[in-house]
């Protein structure tokens, strides 16, 4: 009879010990877990620092989970009177018994002020943040990230100096103009050009001078203005008296002969590591017009950095001795055969004299670059402030390093036949930021005294223009 009950009662026994050991050990992991998910919480961080806020402020936010993952999101905007306007929200699923899985998120704002109806002055960003602890919904809501800012819905004044401008449809031009001093950056922009005031050591500190070209193949009716952005993100766009006159360049049309093609082409091809197509006209146009692309968006790189002072001192130095072949924004048809095969603009004046004729710097300025450049061959580009640069091509040697100076009738080297050349001559170019421009008003020196000069040196030191502009 015992020995019966006995055998019934011990695995009554061993089943209770089972399941109190299954509860004592699921026990310590339940806690363990949440011990476990609910340290290390959520973190967030501005991607950069802000503190002010306008009508176009970029804002990014960095999220970072702790041990759980995100389960939401909310950036809020709050107001001096106390409510809030929502900026951002997310509620991130469960994608298993873990959570969602997603350990961070950057969110990307642009924030406007103004549409949010954030009044200007003193207010805070928020940023709060739950996960799939088991224990979130024991913590109090508390921001992760609390940073005040200050709204500014007020753009930048721009007042120009000066009276009337003209500027001729591919030369160039100078407009001087104050700005307020939370002013971060301005610029002349011409469609969709931009041309950054700089602000040179011998003015004010709210003063700024740009260089601007209205480029040769502009759209008609485009008009020059001033745009000021201000640390809040906030722009003004200003128009200034400026007579854009429009010009008419002169036409030119070229055979291509299979010599040409064999003798320039190709080995310009071979020189660049570029396949050589068999079809003649498959090859002049590799040339003619890819790499032509190419080189002209490589000299913008080059052109781009300048100093803000302007080194010259009067017109530009014409190469003596020599005979102008194509001139500034020539429209050149290209014929191979009977056959019209391409269509290009020559961005510059060749000037032929001598077989390998000294070269001398048309103005005073710093090597920006020595460099073999597509089909301009070799080069040298020379920087003249202000965004100004000119550029001496087909080079057969050249005599100069980059970051040397320069002065105006100092030799740099000598003519060739580098590049895209049927002979030995010099391409000139005069650059502003990048975009060509005619150098004839540069080798004008009346042109350069009542252009950039007299300005300069105090001629429009008055702010006779005011305009109250518009705001963006």
């Amino acid at each position: 009879m015992r020995d019966s009950f006995g055998r019934r009662e011990r695995p009554r026994r061993l089943g209770r010990r089972l399941l109190l050991w299954v509860v004592l050990i699921g026990g310590l992991a339940g806690g363990g877990l949440v011990l476990w998910s609910g340290t290390g919480g959520s973190r967030a961080r501005l991607s950069r620092p802000i503190s002010l806020v306008g009508r176009n402020t970029p804002f990014e936010v960095e999220l970072t989970a702790g041990r759980a993952s995100l389960r939401h999101l909310e950036i809020l905007a709050q107001r001096p009177d106390g409510t809030a306007v929502l900026l951002a929200e997310e509620n991130i699923p469960s994608a298993s018994f873990l959570g969602s899985g997603v350990s961070s998120r950057t969110v990307r704002l642009d924030l406007d002020a103004d549409a949010l109806g954030l009044p200007e002055g003193p207010g805070r960003i928020e940023v709060y943040a739950t996960d799939y602890a088991p224990t979130a919904f024991l913590l109090p809501r508390e921001p992760l990230l609390d940073a005040a800012i200050t709204v500014d819905l007020t753009p930048p004044r721009i007042r120009v100096r000066g009276g009337q401008h003209y500027v001729a449809q591919g030369g160039s031009d100078l407009v001087i103009y104050e700005v307020d001093g939370d002013a971060v950056e301005s610029a002349v922009e011409v469609g969709d050009l931009e041309f950054p005031g700089q602000r040179p050591p011998s003015l004010p500190g709210n003063v700024r001078v740009a260089l601007y070209t209205v480029p040769y193949d502009a759209a008609p009716g485009v008009t020059p203005r001033i745009g000021a952005t201000d640390a809040a993100g906030n722009q003004r766009v200003v128009s200034f008296p400026v007579d854009v006159r429009s010009r008419t360049f002169p036409a030119e049309e070229l055979r291509v002969g299979d010599r040409f093609i064999d003798g320039t082409i190709r080995p310009l091809l071979e020189a660049s590591g570029r396949p050589v197509p068999r079809d003649p006209v498959e090859a002049f146009l590799a040339v003619n017009r890819v790499m032509r692309r190419e080189s002209e968006a490589r000299l913008k790189d080059l052109a781009r950095e300048s100093s803000p002072t302007l080194a010259i001192t009067g017109a530009f130095l014409q190469q003596p001795g020599t005979q102008v072949g194509s001139r500034f924004a020539e429209r050149r048809t290209y014929l191979y055969g009977d056959r019209v095969v391409d269509h290009q603009y020559h961005l510059g004046y060749d000037l032929a004299s001598v077989k390998q004729t000294p070269i001398l710097a048309a103005q005073a300025g710093t090597v920006q670059a020595v460099t073999d450049l597509g089909i301009y061959g070799n080069v040298i580009l020379l920087d003249h402030g202000l965004g100004l640069s000119s550029l001496y091509a087909h080079l057969s040697s050249t005599e100069v390093q980059e970051g040397a100076q320069v002065e105006r009738g100092q030799p740099i080297g000598r003519s060739g036949e580098t590049g895209l050349a049927a002979g030995d001559h010099l391409h000139f170019s005069t650059l502003v930021r990048g975009q060509h421009v005619d150098p004839i008003e540069w080798w004008d020196p009346r042109w350069v005294r009542l252009h950039v000069l007299e300005p300069l040196a105090g001629g429009a030191d008055r702010a006779s223009l005011s305009p109250a502009g518009r705001s963006r």
